[in-house]
């Protein structure tokens, strides 16, 4: 089927939501760098513990896979983004909707432990899954409305 006007304003809109709602990611991973490097700059010392870090080498190995990983999040929103300004501009979005998600799934496999970890850990575990809760209902919108058409969703 052909998309309407109402079909395509609904699309971007879906994938404006998909797009703000994947800045859950890079801000999760963000926190934890924070709070990393916290523990660096603040280390605890054990008297038992002889490691050059003072038993703080965990965070001081952490903190650069955390920064990197919230500057790699920042793919998502991108793909979001991308997806809900060519749906607005009226062309074809194809496979990038499904893409973004299935690497936001991927991304939720390392994000939730690290979400755990955090102060306020319930708040981050549910953003982050309904992060990925909107990315998959936006792109199975188009099985739940009953279109198969590429330029429908």
């Amino acid at each position: 089927m052909a998309a309407t006007g109402g079909a395509a304003t609904r699309s971007w809109r879906w994938y404006g939501a998909a797009a703000l709602a994947a800045t859950v990611f890079p801000a999760v991973f963000l926190q934890a760098a924070l709070v990393a490097k916290w523990y660096v700059q603040h280390p605890v010392v054990d008297p038992g513990d002889d490691s050059p870090g003072g038993g703080n080498m965990g965070n001081v190995i952490v903190l650069p896979f955390f920064g990197v990983a919230a500057i790699s999040c920042l793919l998502f929103p991108l793909l979001w983004g991308i997806a809900a300004f060519r749906t607005w501009k009226g062309a074809a979005v194809k496979d990038l909707a499904e893409i973004a998600t299935v690497l936001q799934g991927v991304a939720l496999l390392m994000a939730l432990p690290v979400a755990w970890t955090l102060p306020y850990s319930w708040a981050d575990v549910t953003a982050l899954a309904a992060a990925d809760l909107v990315a998959l209902c936006t792109v199975l919108r188009r099985l739940w409305l009953g279109r198969t058409g590429p330029t429908s969703a």
